[in-house]
């Protein structure tokens, strides 16, 4: 689940659980006490009656403006291209036409009287296929987890519709006879009986596993994350007293209210506060390997729970589990032959999810889960499901710069069906990156199977490409995001970058987005006419119509930069997903800054704008020089010159015959992606890189005379 939904919780998820309640949560579900429902593998969406209307809300924006109508459906763009919306618009056509057949009593009493309650659904089926191959298309309503609007607050709230949700089971029937004529069918999600357990001794080391943990008794897993950080810390920081050895374990656990790294170690030396900040940096990471002991005993109390259970979708669950093995073991093979880009991340991976699976003959039900709630939390119980779904989503569409390998495994007879895609690319600065790229990329996510970040290799400030990457990585990680590959280019020049990427031998009968943002009002003139002259294998589609246009306060990395320099909160320039780590991304920043270089900067460019201006009064030039002239200067002020600087180069250029006849043909096309700034030429980077040379030395050289040396 995700969107509106949210994060579905393991047991060691809940911060607030108890040893003693997980114990009882154990205990019941190994006795069959526990009722739940099957947790299928499809794509979420909240269904709800508003004004009148059937309404639909992938996220908290569509909840808050009362959903979707078909309307808005079918002119929404999804992640998953055409395919995706053909499954929700055909799905939320069958719920249209269910819901339709509803007195205005009835509706009252499902919705409630102002339509405030939406419900949390599935689509599944052959139409909405992942992992699981499912027999047919079903619109499953779940029997959990439904939520309303709370525009005071402007939260999204569980709602406990109990006495709703059974005169909605009392009308279902009447959905399906409604919908019986569409290509999805209306149900109440399928309730699953987990196996009961009754060997003593498999309950006996699940719980012996945790409490050897020091898990234990009326600890909840935030007391023993806090135990345990604290412990680490007064081992690998000794220089760091009990109070501040307290402080920083609440920053690193996210505590509301706990203090920044820096005010932790005010006053201690600078090697103690390099270290104390590097530690904190790690925090996600050793979080997870703390709490791994606990998550893989439940992982392996799951395996038997979950053990050889038939899903109520799927008419042939053996033939479906033995494709999956199959894939399964094609998948392993193949992550294990890799030798490409990211190996090393490949192969962790791989021993990651096989500590968990074991072997693919531990495939053995193609049940994805079982879904409970316990004291108003719903909880999930997943078993090999999930690491075969770690290796089958790394085998099928990559990972970063990993590519798919499914192409190779599968051979040239499927190759067709996985080279037809649309794929977005966002060339750019991202010195550092921020919430607006973050934006960026989930608003091409609606339209493109795939996102490609191509990140300049010009270092700006300090900040380097390598730093731009681990920033964005972490955006796209901590938002959920899948299909998005980050990497950087060899090339300065954005538009070449994207150029080259298209022209990529994979690319091939692709269809290519350009990444272009409305900020500042000027999308339209951002693009050339005549990219695709510069695409030969791939469809390069109208930038303009996929456009984003930033929602809120533009942003820029200049502000940010400046924000970072000065010590101002920089919250706003955090994505949501990630405000958790603004010290981290603070840290991560500042380090890579230049020291004490901002007011000379300043300085520096009135004098570089000083030396060309006056270069520009001296400059003499033919009236052929002038034409030769006059088409430089929109080209210079496209790769980011100031229009006074651009005349005085292009004059420069002109005087030292710099500019060629070649120069006048020269077609350049620029490409902005988002907030990132500026983009540059398609041409040769030499040409350009040596221009910028000589123009600095101009200036140097007349900045030692100003000061006299």
């Amino acid at each position: 689940m995700g969107g509106v939904a949210g994060h579905l919780a393991h047991l060691y998820d809940n911060r607030n659980l108890t040893y003693n309640k997980m114990a009882e949560i154990i205990q019941k579900a190994a006795n069959g006490e526990l009722i739940g429902t099957e947790k299928t593998d499809g794509y979420n969406i909240f269904l709800g009656f508003v004004d009148g209307r059937a309404r639909a809300a992938r996220n908290k924006g569509d909840m808050a403006k009362g959903g979707m109508t078909m309307e808005d459906l079918v002119n929404r763009k999804f992640q998953g291209g055409e395919k995706a919306k053909n499954a929700y618009v055909s799905a939320f056509k069958a719920y249209e036409k269910a819901v339709s057949t509803l007195s205005e009593e009835e509706k009252a009493q499902i919705f409630g009287p102002r339509g405030e309650i939406f419900y949390n659904t599935e689509i599944q089926g052959p139409v909405a296929k992942n992992v699981v191959n499912y027999d047919e298309n079903i619109l499953n309503i779940h029997h959990m987890g439904h939520k309303k609007y709370n525009s005071a607050t402007n939260n999204l709230e569980i709602v406990d519709n109990l006495q709703q949700g059974k005169f909605l089971d009392q009308v279902i029937d009447k959905f399906e006879q409604a919908a019986a004529d569409e290509s999805f069918s209306l149900r109440r999600t399928a309730f699953l009986d987990l196996n009961r357990i009754t060997d003593e001794e498999i309950i006996n080391r699940t719980l012996d596993q945790i409490q050897s943990t020091g898990y234990s008794g009326d600890m909840t897993i935030e007391d023993f994350l806090k135990n345990k950080i604290f412990l680490k810390i007064e081992e690998e920081l000794p220089e760091l007293d009990e109070s501040r050895r307290e402080m920083l374990t609440n920053r690193m656990l996210g505590i509301k209210g706990s203090p920044t790294t820096p005010q932790i170690t005010k006053g201690m030396p600078q090697e103690v506060k390099q270290k104390a900040s590097e530690y904190n940096k790690r925090s996600k990471i050793i979080i997870k390997e703390l709490i791994y002991p606990i998550e893989a005993a439940i992982h392996d109390l799951a395996v038997e729970l979950l053990r050889g259970l038939k899903s109520a979708y799927i008419l042939d669950n053996h033939a479906e589990v033995r494709r999956l093995k199959k894939e399964t073991e094609e998948a392993i093979v193949a992550i294990k032959d890799y030798k490409g880009p990211d190996k090393e991340i490949a192969h962790d991976i791989l021993v990651k999810q096989l500590t968990k699976l074991k072997h693919h003959d531990n495939i053995d039900t193609v049940v994805e889960g079982f879904v409970f709630q316990h004291e108003g939390q719903m909880y999930k119980f997943t078993g090999n499901f999930a690491p075969m779904n770690q290796l089958l989503g790394l085998f099928r569409y990559g990972r970063g710069k990993i590519p798919q390998m499914v192409k190779e495994a599968l051979g040239d007879q499927n190759e067709a069906n996985y080279g037809k895609e649309i794929v977005a690319i966002l060339p750019g600065k991202y010195k550092p990156a921020h919430k607006g790229h973050l934006d960026m990329i989930k608003h091409y996510l609606e339209y493109a199977d795939r996102v490609v970040v191509l990140i300049s290799p010009i270092e700006k400030d300090g900040i380097t490409a390598d730093v731009s990457e681990r920033l964005l990585q972490m955006y796209v990680n901590d938002a959920g995001l899948d299909n998005v590959n980050i990497e950087i280019s060899e090339y300065p020049s954005p538009v070449q970058a994207a150029m080259e990427y298209g022209n990529n031998p994979e690319m091939e009968g692709t269809k290519i987005i350009l990444g272009a943002s409305t900020k500042g009002g000027d999308a339209a003139q951002r693009f050339a006419g005549n990219v695709q002259k510069y695409v030969k294998d791939a469809e390069v589609l109208d930038p303009l119509k996929y456009a984003c246009c930033p929602m809120g306060e533009e942003l820029n990395a200049t502000d940010f930069r400046n924000a970072l320099r000065n010590n101002e909160d920089i919250d706003r320039f955090i994505p949501d997903e990630s405000k958790d780590k603004t010290d981290v991304i603070a840290d991560m920043v500042k380090e890579k800054l230049q020291e004490d270089t901002h007011h000379f900067m300043g300085i520096f460019r009135g004098l570089v704008e000083e030396v060309l201006e006056e270069k520009k009064k001296k400059t003499k030039v033919s009236k052929a020089g002038r034409k030769r002239v006059s088409k430089k200067i929109p080209k210079l002020k496209d790769e980011g010159y100031p229009t006074d600087q651009a005349v005085a180069i292009a004059y420069s250029m002109e005087e030292k015959g710099d500019l060629e006849e070649n120069d006048e043909d020269l077609e350049e096309t620029t490409v902005a992606a988002a907030v990132a700034g500026s983009a540059g030429p398609i041409g040769k980077p030499k040409r350009r890189r040596k221009l910028k040379e000589k123009e600095v030395n101009e200036a140097l050289n007349y900045l030692l005379q100003k000061l006299g040396v």
